[in-house]
């Protein structure tokens, strides 16, 4: 391991004092020069300076407001109340009454009873009558017929083609590498000051050649398999069905009714009317005039006093704490940067 320079530490006390001589030496630069220049701007300095603000701010106080309050209070009245009520009457009312009688009344009714009839009716009928016939018929017949025809077939044939790849190979790369190594021929360590053979170099640095493999990427040719479709006429010979008609005569069966007549005997329902004397029980009303005791209501009407409860209004003033916000002021002071001229002697130089 190297060991750091111990002189390193006073590095920065160094700095500042050469900034010291330099400003010194720049000082005696601009004293020496003549007094002919032109005049200087004024100089300004930055002073913080405090300037005072009124911030407005609230706060929540609790004060006494007088609210007036509504209630309402019941209190007992005596008002007049007019009450109707109805009193049972009985009384004697001579009303009509309807009653009805069952008397036995003879009524002579029309009746009908079924009478059969038998009679000679004529009747038409028919029978089947079958014939055979011949008749012309068109059958139509498929002929099977043989057609060449040249058709056109498309194939796919392989082709070899070749094509560029592109292939990640290793590829060796030599490079210069630093190495920090101590290998002074004149016996001194590094850090430890230098002398005329290693020409007060602090640390040692050699430059090794390193050998790497770096992934790069090579064009290869390759075949590769394609398909190509090519079209060739084929003769191809098919079979086709054509429909051929001809004329065949075929037996045809004839079905004729032909109507006979028949004598038929036949029985007919005929309804016959006749007379029946009923004995009827009808009701037959007979009005009467019957006493009837009815209850009536009869209304009266009386006036009395009643004690009402009744709620009015009271409107009395509370007192309540109520959360109010108040406003107040609090001086806040904040520094501010601010610019002023600063006043220089006549005969003194300016300072940079």
């Amino acid at each position: 391991m190297m060991k750091p320079r111990t002189g390193w530490r006073h590095a920065p006390a160094l700095g500042l004092s050469v900034l010291a001589a330099l400003g010194s030496w720049n000082v005696r630069a601009q004293t020496a020069a003549p007094s002919a220049q032109a005049p200087t701007p004024q100089a300004t300095e930055c002073v913080q300076v405090p300037v005072t603000t009124m911030v407005t701010q609230y706060r929540t106080e609790m004060q006494t407001v007088k609210v007036p309050v509504t209630r309402m209070v019941s209190e007992v009245v005596n008002t007049p109340r007019t009450i109707t009520y109805c009193e049972l009457v009985q009384e004697t009312v001579n009303q009509k009454v309807t009653r009805y009688v069952c008397e036995p009344t003879t009524v002579v009714e029309r009746r009908y009873r079924p009478v059969p009839t038998t009679k000679m009716v004529e009747r038409t009928l028919y029978h089947a009558s079958c014939s055979t016939e011949i008749v012309d018929k068109i059958v139509t017949c498929m002929v099977p017929q043989c057609v060449t025809e040249t058709v056109p077939v498309t194939k796919m044939h392989v082709v070899m083609e070749p094509k560029v790849c592109y292939v990640n190979q290793k590829v060796p790369v030599t490079t210069t590498v630093p190495v920090v190594t101590c290998a002074h021929s004149c016996g001194h360590k590094c850090g430890g000051g230098g002398c005329g053979a290693c020409g007060g170099v602090t640390t040692c640095v050699s430059y090794r050649q390193v050998v790497t493999c770096v992934n790069q990427q090579v064009a290869v040719t390759r075949p590769v398999k394609s398909y190509r479709p090519e079209t060739v006429n084929v003769t191809m010979t098919r079979t086709k069905f054509v429909p051929v008609s001809h004329t065949v005569q075929v037996p045809r069966v004839k079905v004729d009714m032909i109507p006979y007549k028949v004598t038929r005997c036949e029985t007919e329902i005929t309804m016959e009317p006749y007379d029946v004397t009923v004995c009827r029980i009808v009701r037959k009303p007979i009005e009467e005039t019957v006493p009837v005791c009815v209850t009536k209501m009869v209304p009266h009407t009386k006036t009395e006093t009643v004690q009402q409860v009744v709620c009015r209004p009271v409107t009395e003033t509370v007192e309540r704490q109520v959360a109010v916000c108040v406003p107040y002021q609090t001086p806040v002071t904040v520094m501010t940067t601010q610019q002023r001229p600063v006043a220089q002697p006549t005969g003194s130089p300016q300072t940079h």
